[in-house]
């Protein structure tokens, strides 16, 4: 029988169905004592029995052992006068499956009682601490070094099986007849996939922030369990905070996405848009109150970032790329991917941010596979980077080993000549997290898996890599507990994890194994597909051509390429529905952005009445920058219109509009359309176009045509008639003389009148 021991043994030590038990979270100081009583759920008719201490945590020649904990009495009765029993297994634990039969409660051998220390009653429900000491000498071996099986039991008075019982190991240390095996770790240090890190409302931005960065997160938690500790932290620059326009020293932001175009991150569900704070910029800080903050007051953005840098100084430091892109969907898909590529390069963010050297180029997928092309796949990846080709992977050595009569060692090399440093999956799941009782079973579990290492080898030099997965959950305490606890442990060497890209002595870097079995990811599957990276590369040109036509089209591409990036992150493979929504925001974010610069359609025909004219077509721009060197290009779709010229480069300030004037020809009569577009320097279409109507009536011409026509009918009637008709009036008087005579004579006549009086 055994009891559960918490989520980090789950998959070691699984807990006997006899005896079920729950556990909260038990506080431990550095020292390795518990700050309070641990917090234990009851069982129904079992006793629970959780281990607060065991130091030395390795027995040697002289050493006493002391155990601390609590038992728990079952709700379904007290314990009344029980006894707390030691009782050391008779069983030899020399390999691994050993172990996991001993801790799971599978091993049913016999036992001899080390040590017996009498408790009070226990009431129902209620729990009691206790200590017992047992003497170095039951614990001992003739064996130099070795895992010593124990149980600690609690048995009612008069009885003789227990109620209660957790399993554990006691680390034996006679004498020093082995080489140390070479131990790195390595922690990621990345963030949660919480879209409210990228929301357009400024409060809730800065409280998830406050919650993925700040005092008591759980990348604070990593950090911290580590400070006194020789650990790599694979970083994630992205951790650090956006790098965009808030100074934090006044408070003030830069310009913005105006209402108009919308902002990056997800909305809260209103229709209308709200521009947020652009992202913030970083300035130096303390941990304890950042700059420009009071102690009472909320840190900003840059101000929690620039505290987690601060404690990140100093450290031995991995950056992962920017936002830590999933390279394991990725190369698989589209290896020159153009945005996981400078989420690549961009990794030497952490660099300058942190003032030190930090290694870009030891790639870690998160599903710790290596599948048949990955190694290539990945080195065509990283040629087109600014890293330009991967030093080492980090590979689950379940998948680059077959089952073989010992374990291998960390280094091993690909077949095209990658270094891979190879995690052992068994010793990286016994980390401690904060869903332990406490880091006693962790420590000693470790300990005793380390012992069986050394014993399949002892004199052969050795190499282990020990890991946590992306979401790993330390207590900081228990962490920090259990890294001391197992650094002191003298067959062990701890060792910077870089130091296994190259051999040492006889440990010599072996070539992959196939597995017999199936290996399982190390994360769940990914989110990102041939679909997806296609529409995010695609996402990421369309801003690229925005901002070059943009005064400040740096800030423009900060703020809203920021929240595109993170699209690319491995971390929303462990919440699939939250990479959802932040994409189906930056969709809308961008399309309101591109489409804020746009050529305003017409909703009239413009009626063109002469030979040549100009046309006048309204740009817009509805971004908060100013639009410059932005070309118009209009494109008819008959040739009844022709473009004299193509208008000159436009510059339109924010907000605001203005009229192109485009000079243009009417080759014919009729109807055309012509189709007007923005374009880059370079032709790269950007904004949305539109279509002018355009109605051709050529007058001039017209008039021309139809006066010449007119003029020459009536010359024609002219002489038509004089055709048809023949002889004049004038012709037909028979006696033109006397006719012209007496009229001359009338005229006489008329004057004498006019000359008398009346």
């Amino acid at each position: 029988m055994g009891l559960s021991v918490g989520g980090t043994l789950a998959a070691a030590a699984a807990p006997a169905p006899a005896l079920p038990t729950s556990y909260a979270v038990t506080p431990v100081d550095s020292a390795g004592s518990p700050t309070h009583l641990p917090s234990v759920t009851a069982a129904k008719d079992v006793a629970v029995i959780v281990l607060g201490t065991l130091t030395p945590a390795v027995v040697s020649p002289g050493k006493d052992v002391t155990i601390t904990g609590t038992v728990t009495a079952p709700l379904t009765g007290p314990l009344s006068s029980p006894q707390l029993r030691v009782v050391r297994g008779e069983v030899r634990v020399d390999q691994r499956t050993a172990l996991d039969d001993w801790a799971s409660g599978r091993t049913q051998g016999p036992g001899r009682t080390v040590d017996v220390t009498p408790l009070p009653t226990v009431a129902a429900g209620q729990s009691r601490p206790f200590t017992a000491t047992v003497p170095w000498r039951e614990l001992r071996s003739e064996a130099a070094f070795a895992a010593v099986p124990i149980s600690v039991e609690v048995v009612q008075q008069g009885a003789t099986e227990p109620t209660g019982r957790t399993r554990t190991f006691v680390a034996w240390n006679g004498r020093k007849e082995y080489v140390p095996i070479q131990v790195a770790t390595v922690l990621p240090v990345t963030l949660d996939p919480d879209v409210e890190l990228f929301s357009r409302d400024d409060a809730a931005r800065r409280s998830a922030w406050q919650r993925a960065i700040g005092p008591g997160s759980r990348v604070e938690r990593i950090v911290q369990g580590t400070r006194a500790s020789q650990v790599d932290l694979a970083v994630d620059p992205a951790v650090l905070g956006p790098d965009a326009g808030v100074d934090a020293s006044s408070g003030g932001a830069t310009p913005t996405p105006s209402a108009t175009t919308g902002s990056p991150g997800p909305s809260s569900g209103s229709a209308t848009t709200t521009p947020p704070a652009a992202p913030p910029t970083t300035t130096p800080a303390t941990p304890a109150t950042p700059s420009g903050a009071s102690p009472t007051s909320s840190p900003t953005i840059a101000q929690l970032g620039d505290g987690l840098a601060s404690q990140l100084r100093g450290r031995s430091v991995w950056a992962l790329p920017y936002a830590d892109a999933d390279l394991a969907a990725t190369v698989g898909i589209d290896p020159a991917n153009s945005l996981v590529r400078d989420l690549v390069s961009r990794a030497t963010a952490l660099t300058t941010r942190l003032g030190q050297p930090a290694r870009a180029d030891i790639v870690w997928p998160v599903d710790g596979l290596l599948p048949s092309g990955r190694e290539q796949g990945l080195r065509r990846m990283l040629a087109g980077t600014s890293v330009k080709r991967p030093a080492g992977i980090v590979v689950n050595a379940a998948a680059v080993t077959k089952p073989t009569a010992y374990t291998p060692s960390a280094r091993r090399v690909a077949a095209g000549g990658t270094r891979l440093l190879a995690y052992d999956p068994r010793l990286s799941a016994l980390l401690p997290r904060r869903s332990d009782p406490s880091p006693v079973l962790s420590v000693q579990r470790y300990l005793a898996e380390t012992l069986v290492l050394l014993g399949e080898r002892a004199g052969t030099p050795r190499s282990v890599l020990v890991t946590a997965p992306r979401n790993y959950d330390p207590d900081p305490a228990a962490l920090a507990t259990f890294l001391s606890a197992t650094a002191s442990a003298p067959w062990l060497e701890t060792v910077d994890a870089a130091s296994l890209l190259s051999d040492h002595v006889t440990d010599k870097a072996l070539p992959p194994t196939k597995p017999t079995t199936t290996v399982d990811s190390a994360a769940p599957p990914p989110v990102l597909t041939a679909r997806r990276l296609t529409q995010m590369a695609e996402q990421r040109d369309t801003l690229l051509s925005v901002s070059s036509v943009l005064r400040d089209g740096a800030a423009f591409e900060r703020t809203y390429r920021e929240v595109l990036d993170e699209l690319g992150s491995a971390r929303w493979r462990y919440q699939p529905a939250s990479w959802v929504t932040l994409s189906n925001s930056v969709a809308s974010d961008i399309r309101a952005a591109t489409s804020a610069i746009r050529v305003v359609p017409r909703t009239s025909t413009i009626n063109l009445l002469a030979e040549n004219g100009t046309l006048r077509i309204t740009v817009e721009n509805g971004l908060d920058y100013t639009v410059q060197d932005i070309r118009l290009r209009l494109v008819p779709d008959n040739p009844r219109i022709r473009i004299v010229a193509q208008p000159a480069p436009v510059t339109i300030g924010p907000t605001s509009r203005t009229n192109v004037p485009v000079e243009v020809a009417a080759v014919a009569a009729g109807r055309a359309e012509i189709r007007a577009y923005l374009t880059t320097a370079d032709g790269t279409l950007i904004g949305s176009p539109a279509s002018i109507p355009v109605s051709a009536n050529p007058l001039d011409a017209t008039i021309y045509w139809v006066g010449g026509v007119l003029v020459g009918l009536v010359l024609l009637a002219g002489v038509v008639r004089a055709v048809v008709k023949g002889t004049s009036r004038v012709d037909e008087i028979a006696d033109i003389e006397a006719v012209t005579a007496a009229h001359e004579s009338l005229g006489d006549a008329d004057d004498g009148d006019h000359g008398r009086p009346a």
